[in-house]
């Protein structure tokens, strides 16, 4: 079909989605998630192509970032060859992240022996060309939105606007992964009763092979010049509601419910939980992501975040500004805790609880049931479970257990591992070096690792404890945030936080670097 800017789609109506205004709900047409009954493999192909289309990478950056999207979709529990989760999964495959994307074409760079110059260019892709599109204000439609239902979508006329969008390059990629994401939910739903209507504001030239597909799945594409989009829309008799497949997050609350936020109301959400004044929100956050996992004690909200006059009073932004913290703490996790349950699952239970604690505070006026003193050994990753049976024969700051001693009870079943009444500490010792959650497994490191410290380890609780910690040592700073967090141990001893963040540094090695049996027995 021929280019007819100012033209709208034929019809007495058309959602319009507009991915640069801030009044609006946004949404979010995610780039990595598959669309129905696409082969994960053939989706990372589009998507890859699609970056090249918009963006003309040179020959190093193209090979890298396509490694990289086959591995990040297997880190997330997909099978490239079937396209669904691996076989026994106990949760649906992830959607991975940019931030995912970037870390392992860091890593694909290596593997493929590119050069200091190869390196740095992959770098300066990432992080100079396409990080700009996620953190923007258009970044919501890639991701943090509310998520597009595209089935219902598929079934109404369309107009997609890119004019507050810098630079024909971003423009490009921002219609190329709407119109990935539609010609995917197009041939999902074959044979179709009629033919869609699209109207897109692009630099055409660069996505005609992606044109042609949405032309083939059964929509007309009108095509319409980036600088006139907004005249596409003058004529138009009635502007539908962009069709919502639910709440941008699990960790939403009430407010969410009724009536999904702005993009402004997100983007302050954003401002505000980034700031150093949330900082013991955000560390309370971690600490009962933290305590979920491990199976400890539930921490106290620390007094700096009750006496903190900077807390919003509107209902929404309170809920919203807890939804943006608890929603990073457990999704920098996701990778780790997928192998055992949908990380989904654990925001909506820790965001509950955050909720429930602030509302015995005083800071949300709502009712909520009391919080429980934990949240249950389900939550346990049975990497974390093995690392807890190891710290109790290891313990830090303790005396440490005679190999001849009887071993204390087990506190979680490890399937597998050999047990008896009467089991020595020499002989329990062994039989976690030998079991296969052993941190000697670097799979069962990476996990471990990642879980306790998020996929970026120098950042999230380590950052934080540093802005909490100013002007004391740093031996101190664990200590202070664990007294304020009411996870403190009794006496001059560590209590769990402190126990629980030490396992990086003490259990979390391969035997080549410290023997757990020899560091029991000294």
């Amino acid at each position: 079909m021929t280019s007819r800017p100012g033209a709208a789609p034929p019809g007495s109506d058309a959602t319009v989605i507009d991915v640069s205004e801030l009044r609006d709900i946004p949404v979010t047409v995610d780039p990595f998630e598959p669309s129905p009954g696409c082969p994960v493999q053939a989706h990372a192909e589009r998507l890859a192509e699609l970056l090249e289309a918009a963006f003309h990478p040179s020959g190093p950056v193209r090979a890298a970032i396509r490694l990289a999207l086959r591995r990040v979709y297997v880190d997330h529990g997909w099978d490239l060859a079937a396209g669904g989760a691996l076989p026994g999964a106990v949760a649906p495959p992830g959607v991975p992240r940019f931030a995912g994307l970037c870390r392992a074409a860091a890593v694909a760079a290596a593997d493929l022996g590119c050069d200091v110059a190869a390196r740095a260019a992959i770098r300066a892709f990432c992080d100079v060309t396409l990080a700009p599109l996620w953190t923007d204000q258009a970044g919501r439609f890639l991701a943090g939105g509310h998520p597009v239902d595209l089935a219902a979508l598929s079934d109404a006329n369309t107009i997609f606007l890119t004019g507050g969008i810098a630079g024909e390059e971003a423009a490009a990629f921002f219609t190329g992964v709407f119109l990935l994401r539609l010609a995917g939910q197009l041939r999902a739903q074959q044979p179709r009763a009629r033919r869609l209507t699209v109207v897109v504001a692009t630099p055409h030239g660069r996505l005609r092979r992606l044109l042609d597909d949405v032309r083939a799945a059964g929509a007309d594409v009108i095509l319409a010049r980036p600088d006139e989009d907004r005249d596409v829309v003058k004529d138009e008799p009635a502007r539908v509601q962009v069709p919502l497949l639910g709440r941008r997050s699990a960790a939403c609350g009430l407010q969410c419910r009724q009536r999904p936020c702005t993009g402004r109301e997100l983007h302050d959400a954003d401002l505000r939980a980034a700031a150093d004044a949330q900082v013991w929100l955000r560390l309370w956050a971690q600490a009962l992501v933290l305590a979920f996992i491990t199976g400890r004690p539930l921490p106290h909200v620390p007094q700096p975040l009750l006496q903190a006059s900077h807390q919003p009073r509107d209902a929404r932004a309170r809920e919203c500004l807890l939804a943006t913290v608890v929603d990073a703490a457990v999704a920098s996790r996701a990778v780790a805790l997928r192998h055992s349950y949908h990380p989904a699952r654990l925001t909506a239970a820790v965001a509950s609880v955050a909720a429930g604690q602030l509302a015995t505070t005083g800071q949300y006026p709502a009712a909520a049931q009391p919080s429980p003193p934990r949240a249950g050994q389900f939550w346990v990753i049975p990497q974390l479970r093995w690392l807890h049976e190891a710290e109790r024969l290891h313990p830090l700051a303790h005396h440490q257990l005679d190999p001849g001693d009887v071993a204390p009870p087990l506190d979680f079943g490890l399937t597998g591992l050999v047990d008896w009444p009467g089991i020595t500490v020499a002989d329990r010792l062994a039989g976690l070096n030998r079991h296969r959650l052993s941190m000697d497994h670097e799979p069962n490191r990476a996990i471990a690792t990642t879980a306790l410290l998020g996929a970026e380890p120098g950042k999230g609780i380590a950052a934080d404890l540093v802005i909490v910690g100013i002007g004391r040592d740093q031996s101190e700073r664990l200590r202070y945030a664990a007294r304020m967090l009411g996870t403190a141990g009794h006496g001059a001893g560590p209590g769990w936080l402190e126990v629980v963040l030490s396992w990086p540094g003490r259990l979390i090695v391969s035997s080549g670097e410290q023997d757990l049996c020899q560091a029991a027995t000294g």
